[in-house]
Formats: structure tokens, C-alpha cells, sequence
């Protein structure tokens, strides 16, 4: 369907423009890495309630997903830039976690 094509590049384009990865996009919506592959790839339909959701995250309105040839300016993000994006979604508690393991990981690194 021609529909769901362009919904799902267009959900891609904007997540990349949000320097988001799929695995951000999909942990701020609470659904599985699984179905914004799908979704990215016009594969999986969607509710009106995840449509808003995906709207909101990008700070659009849910007509401009629908909007014909939505070629965004898109930068390649930086691995830093990934991790900073990566580290705002996640709880203190996570973020708390994820140090002790960085550090666990850096000590036995070396």
C-alpha cells in the first residue's frame, strides 16, 4: 500500500532528523523495536492513538506523516550525539545502571 510506504518513510525521516534510533523511538513509544521496523517499512498498520504518539515525539502535527514526498534535511549523527539521545529517554535509575556498567566495562577493558 502506497499509504503505509510513505507514512513509514516518512516516521523514518523524522526520526532521523530527531537523531533518534529506531530502539529510542521504540522505548519512547512503548512498543517493540520490531514494529517501528515494520512501521518504517509500510508494513504494519497503525492506531490512531500510536499515530498521536509518534506525532507528539516529533512535536508535529499527525497530518505531516501523511504529507506526499516529505524530504527532511537529515544529518548523519554522531556516535556522542546517539548516546546523548539515548541517555534522555532513560530513568535515573537506568542512567544509574548504565554508569555502573560502563565503568565495569572500562576496568576489565584494559
Amino acid at each position: 500500500m502506497k499509504l503505509l510506504k510513505n507514512l513509514g518513510k516518512n516516521i523514518k525521516n523524522y526520526r532521523l532528523k530527531h537523531n533518534l534510533s529506531q530502539e529510542e523511538l521504540a522505548y519512547r513509544l512503548s512498543i517493540n523495536l520490531s514494529n517501528i521496523s515494520r512501521i518504517e517499512n509500510g508494513q504494519q498498520f497503525l492506531s490512531a492513538q500510536l499515530l498521536q504518539l509518534i506525532a507528539d515525539v516529533f512535536d508535529i502535527p499527525v497530518s505531516k506523516l501523511f504529507e506526499e514526498e516529505n524530504n527532511l534535511n537529515i544529518k548523519k549523527n554522531t556516535n556522542k550525539e546517539r548516546l546523548i539521545n539515548y541517555l534522555k529517554v532513560l530513568s535515573d535509575e537506568d542512567i544509574k545502571y548504565f554508569i555502573e556498567n560502563l565503568k565495569l566495562y572500562i576496568k576489565y577493558k584494559n
